[in-house]
């Protein structure tokens, strides 16, 4: 009798076994509630800036370009999730010391690439975000376009000098309503007027959120008081 119960439990493991070995990565992850690793996330943006084009463009994000002026003159700016660099390039023809900070090596090689191109010179960092240090008060100023870490929200403010400022955009939840629209992931939407609750205690410059363009987005310009 213990020897049947004893073979029953070695098939039932070897089954369990067997089925695991045949989920894929993804789904034992999911099964786990194990988040994607910045290795997988890191080779994935490494392969999707590998193209010879700028996918993203060399010019820089418009809401930037029509804002740039509320940066004072020589500031030194964190650009965080550059990409290939064109916000970053953008700043630096202006005048000011950038240091963008990007997951892929590929994005940071493109970013000095274009750097060049333009006759200027910024700092690229290959690092996540999560986990790479940065000063208290080190910027008087830091971009960010298309990026979300509400993790880090609060980092962000103490990597500000007193007086720094921010300018952040992103998609807002009814970008996902865009049939044009290739989809990210659900962390990487906004809210309704969400950037104005997770800066709360910062002083508000500009807002927008329009409703009338070919893009849903959130535009913010904010004040470390």
């Amino acid at each position: 009798m213990l020897k049947n119960i004893t073979i029953l439990i070695v098939l039932v493991l070897a089954d369990l076994v067997s089925a695991k070995s045949n989920l894929s990565t993804e789904r034992l992850s999911q099964l786990s509630g194990e988040k994607q690793n910045s290795f997988d996330s890191k080779s994935e943006w490494d392969q999707a800036y590998s193209r010879n084009s700028f996918i993203f463009g060399k010019t820089p994000a418009k809401f930037l370009a029509e804002n740039f002026d509320y940066i004072p003159e020589g500031s030194t700016v964190l650009d965080m999730g550059m990409g290939e660099g064109r916000n970053a390039v953008f700043l630096a023809q202006k005048g000011h010391k950038v240091t963008g900070v990007d997951i892929s090596s590929v994005a940071i090689k493109k970013s000095y690439l274009l750097a060049k191109e333009y006759g200027v010179k910024i700092k690229g960092v290959v690092a996540s975000l999560s986990k790479y240090q940065i000063p208290p008060e080190s910027f008087d100023a830091i971009i960010c376009f298309y990026f979300i870490n509400r993790d880090i929200v609060e980092k962000m403010k103490s990597w500000l000098k007193p007086g720094g400022l921010i300018i952040y955009e992103a998609y807002t939840e009814l970008q996902k309503t865009v049939k044009s629209h290739r989809k990210y992931e659900e962390s990487q939407y906004l809210k309704q007027q969400e950037l104005l609750k997770l800066f709360g205690d910062m002083r508000v410059l500009k807002y927008e959120e329009p409703l009338h363009e070919e893009k849903y987005r959130a535009s913010i310009i904010l004040r470390k008081e």
